[in-house]
């Protein structure tokens, strides 16, 4: 491999990285913040986000704030 290809490469896997920590980072507070908005306590919303346990409402705020981290990121990434 020429070095242009290694810099390239190096510079591929640095933006993937950047753009896997902010995922993990949008998603760490996912289920407390989820609790404290619908005053549950985080391991319900835990159990039902592992389907142990079935609520609409936490299901519903699950799939929404996870929507909007997705959109967050993306247009994060596209910039």
């Amino acid at each position: 491999m020429t070095e242009d290809a290694l810099t390239k490469d190096d510079d591929q896997l640095k933006k993937k990285v950047s753009t896997l920590n902010r995922y993990v980072q949008s998603l760490c507070g996912l289920y407390s913040r989820i609790a404290r908005q619908l005053q549950v306590d985080r391991s319900y919303v835990s159990r039902v986000a592992r389907g142990e346990r079935r609520s609409q409402e936490i299901e519903r705020a699950l799939s929404s704030e996870f929507t909007r981290i997705m959109d967050e990121n993306d247009q994060q990434t596209a910039s």
